[in-house]
């Protein structure tokens, strides 16, 4: 019986919450079920199927042909780019342009009319996210944030975060429903990976206090905070800077290094601030009515002709020089 990945990542997830539970209670009981599942989990891994479809070197995603029609709306038509592994990379383009439209995609909130996305996921394992469901690709190592902010209001900062993490336990349904004894030592892990999350984004003063009145930049900060509770391999964020004001957007700059670099992973973004996205993107893909413009770095999308016109417009010069000379005559 072929080897499945969602059995994978419960051994990679067990083993981790006995070596951290071995830290928090500095004890070494831990240690013989950590080593267990850390070498079961080794083994299940040179076993998954092989998906028959390799990557580039360094790529982490690849979107190729993307089309996503809404009846005669073409919103995405014929898309393609990839996205490589620890790199900040921006898809802009104009209001309309479709570009959450390729993040909806990319986490099958949306079903492609046709194209193909593979992702490679933590285990190295090549999957096609067309095949997946919206449940799942989280599991694969994909997150994201919304235009909108989707707190919940009612609860408290740290109870939205542990909410985020509820994808990394490993208790079943009979652990879950007794309120066993297992199932108390991984609320405990989860627990203190939420406190190591909000002193990170600078929110520990805020942790309990309920989110419903906070600061937009600080409601902001708890929906990325609540992506690095489930373990990402790839980060997307749709307008993250949207409704910040000039000093929330520089230390959300910032944030987003940090995040890449201590988390180690790859972020994707959608930005309309041209600033924020030229100072802090590796590379960017722009695009106009769901069709590539050009993918490049930020100096080259800015030279670009085709991306000057998509968001400045571009004027007949040639038309003005000849109505003059009609006015002269």
């Amino acid at each position: 019986m072929a080897v499945s990945y969602a059995h994978v990542d419960r051994l990679r997830r067990r083993a981790e919450l006995y070596e951290e539970l071995g830290v928090l209670e500095n004890t070494q009981k831990y240690k013989a079920q950590a080593e267990k599942y850390r070498n079961q989990f080794v083994q299940a891994q040179a076993s998954l199927p092989k998906s028959g479809r390799d990557l580039p070197e360094g790529v982490v995603l690849e979107v190729k042909d993307l089309c996503m029609y809404f009846g005669g709306v073409k919103a995405v038509d014929g898309l393609s780019f990839d996205v490589k592994k620890g790199e900040i990379f921006g898809l802009i383009g104009p209001n309309g342009a479709g570009k959450t439209t390729v993040f909806n995609c990319i986490t099958q909130f949306y079903k492609p009319t046709a194209g193909s996305l593979y992702f490679e996921n933590k285990s190295g394992q090549v999957v096609d996210l067309n095949k997946e469901v919206v449940h799942d690709v989280i599991l694969q190592g994909i997150v994201r944030t919304f235009q909108n902010v989707e707190v919940v209001r009612e609860l408290s900062v740290l109870d939205n975060l542990l909410i985020a993490g509820h994808r990394q336990f490993t208790s079943g349904l009979f652990t879950q429903a007794l309120h066993l004894p297992f199932l108390k030592k991984e609320e405990k892990v989860v627990r203190e990976r939420a406190l190591k999350v909000l002193d990170f984004m600078g929110l520990t003063q805020y942790k309990d206090w309920y989110a419903v009145g906070l600061p937009y930049g600080i409601l902001k900060k708890i929906e990325i905070a609540r992506t690095l509770m489930c373990e990402p391999q790839l980060i997307i964020l749709d307008e993250p800077a949207a409704g910040l004001n000039d000093t929330e957007t520089a230390e959300l700059a910032k944030l987003i290094r940090r995040i890449k670099e201590e988390y180690n992973c790859t972020i994707l973004l959608v930005e309309h601030d041209m600033g924020l996205v030229m100072e802090i993107c590796d590379r960017i893909c722009a695009i106009s009515f769901g069709k590539l413009l050009i993918t490049g770095t930020p100096a080259e999308v800015q030279a670009d002709p085709n991306v000057q016109a998509a968001y400045l417009g571009v004027g007949d010069d040639d038309d003005f020089d000849d109505d003059d000379d009609e006015e002269e005559d």
